[in-house]
């Protein structure tokens, strides 16, 4: 999907909720989408209004719906919802852990869920999937009648593929974690997700889809959504595919299944805890180097046998060691003369090379393959996914400062919690100042994303956390637009009337009143803002 096309698409969203609070509270978190014509809302308060306005207006694009409503439920409104309109994506908001209403909410046709209390943060990166998928299932219909059936198959299931994956990854102090996937011409169903599930534990996802074209990039967009519903409801991964392989196995009359591995990584422990579904055996590379398989958990492909007991194992993740996880694509890439690039030659790529990065290692695994198979054609997805666990002296700390990278992407947001809440956690901060200087810091990176640069490349934000005599200083560097905040924000209209009031200076503004003290200088093509909070 052409980013420029993304950005610039204009869309209308139905909020079907019955509190009445979420309303403004809807329109002030989404302020900024609003007032770039991004987003337009309408709101409704149960599932029959909801549905009248739908048949009234067939300009929605995505309906958001909780499930619990009076008059009628959410649940039993997106039955309803593809009778007036088949192309409308529905985004259902669940409580925490209500497995029972996302399995129903899936089979009834939602596209995605995020769940209550809402992470506003999170739902604009759900929201912007969503949109995605609704662009290129809309670009695929327009074509339809130029492509040759199969090739128009396959495109969509190809756009289908790469457009759940995610496409940025953790890097901290206790894990680094990447991923990449080159989907074949024949488009099979290969995808890999990432799961922060909090208290600093990671998840981790590879699977392989039986079958070809669009009815497999849709068993892969059901499989990969159920996981990540049961991965937030449970700490052990046996249980979590024994659940996910419940829901496949149910109707499953194609017999249609998933090989999928799935592996929760603890820093406090180091222990990696997994279970595989007949998927290909991970590899671990401990420091030395030496180089194996993890243990077989003898599990079967999901969707095959609904009550097939799964088992996890454990293994110790010292620093300098790496898991990979990995689909056939890679062992079972060939030459043209039918010979296999198999495992002697993967484990080589480890034996003989030091990573700095997951990311270096992964690029290699790539690099690896495409020199052996030379110019043969790609027959299958080729799929890797690498856990690093840093060296020890390799994290950058420099007395009690702490430093975040992040990408001019509005989702990388997310990333900020985490960093401050370890930072707090080390410093005792007081949970007031831990709450403005988050605020501040979100919505200063929110504007320099939104507002700091003249093209669409990627830009790197980096934000240092330091602590002295009673003072927190957070510095945010950037390499955008010269823009002094102090001097160069509009002063915020207090007089005019609501409508008439000019735009902007709000958010540098409201970081004044938070901040003991806010400087500004500009160095070497970068912005920095420096601010101090007494705590």
């Amino acid at each position: 999907m052409d980013d420029d096309k993304l950005k610039s698409a204009k869309v209308k969203i139905l909020v079907v909720d019955d509190e009445v609070d979420l309303e403004q509270l809807m329109l002030q978190q989404m302020r900024r989408e609003i007032r770039h014509g991004r987003y337009t809302f309408e709101f409704a308060h149960n599932g029959a209004e909801a549905l009248e306005r739908l048949r009234e207006d067939n300009g929605f694009d995505i309906v958001l719906s909780d499930i619990n409503m009076p008059v009628m439920d959410g649940l039993t409104m997106l039955e309803q919802i593809p009778d007036i309109n088949p192309d409308i994506r529905a985004v259902m908001v669940s409580a925490y852990g209500d497995m029972d209403n996302i399995r129903t909410a899936m089979n009834r046709g939602a596209f995605d869920f995020v769940t209550k209390p809402i992470d506003f943060a999170d739902l604009k990166v759900t929201v912007e999937r969503t949109i995605e998928n609704l662009m290129l299932w809309r670009e695929a219909l327009s074509s339809r009648d130029k492509l040759v059936a199969v090739q128009h198959e396959l495109g969509v299931a190809q756009s289908m593929q790469q457009n759940i994956l995610p496409h940025t990854f953790p890097h901290t102090e206790n894990f680094d974690v990447y991923a990449h996937m080159i989907a074949a011409r024949s488009v099979g169903g290969d995808f890999y997700d990432i799961y922060d599930l909090g208290n600093g534990r990671l998840g981790v996802v590879i699977a392989d889809v039986s079958d070809k074209g669009v009815p497999a990039a849709m068993f892969m967009m059901a499989s990969r959504t159920l996981l990540k519903a049961c991965a937030f409801c449970s700490v052990s991964p046996s249980q979590v595919l024994g659940q996910v392989n419940q829901m496949l196995s149910e109707n499953n009359d194609a017999m249609t299944f998933v090989t999928l591995l799935y592996g929760i990584y603890d820093p406090e422990t180091r222990n990696f805890v997994y279970s595989n579904a007949g998927h290909n055996f991970p590899i671990v590379v401990r420091p030395g180097p030496s180089v194996g398989l993890l243990e077989s958990t003898g599990g079967i492909a999901l969707g095959i046998e609904g009550d097939f007991p799964f088992r996890e194992e454990t293994t110790t993740l010292e620093p300098g060691s790496m898991v990979v996880l990995y689909t056939d694509g890679v062992s079972e890439a060939e030459k043209e003369d039918g010979e296999m690039f198999e495992m002697d030659r993967f484990f080589q790529i480890f034996k003989e090379n030091s990573f700095e990065s997951a990311e270096q290692a992964t690029e290699a695994v790539f690099n690896g393959v495409k020199d052996f198979v030379g110019g043969s054609p790609q027959s299958d997805d080729i799929t890797c996914l690498i856990l690093k666990i840093p060296e020890m002296g390799k994290v950058e700390k420099m007395g009690a400062s702490r430093t975040l990278i992040l990408s001019n992407r509005i989702e990388e947001i997310r990333a900020i919690e985490d960093f401050l809440t370890e930072f707090s956690e080390q410093h005792n901060l007081p949970p007031e100042a831990l709450f403005q200087i988050q605020l501040s810091l979100e919505e200063i990176f929110t504007n320099v994303v939104s507002y700091g640069y003249d093209d669409d490349a990627e830009h790197e934000i980096e934000i240092v956390l330091s602590k002295n005599d009673g003072t927190v200083t957070v510095e945010i560097a950037d390499d955008g637009r010269l823009f002094d905040p102090l001097q160069d924000a509009p002063e915020v209209d207090t007089e005019s009337a609501l409508g008439e009031r000019r735009i902007g200076g709000l958010g540098i503004a409201l970081t004044k009143t938070m901040m003991t003290d806010l400087r500004y200088h500009r160095d070497d093509g970068r912005n920095h803002l420096i601010m101090i909070k007494e705590v």
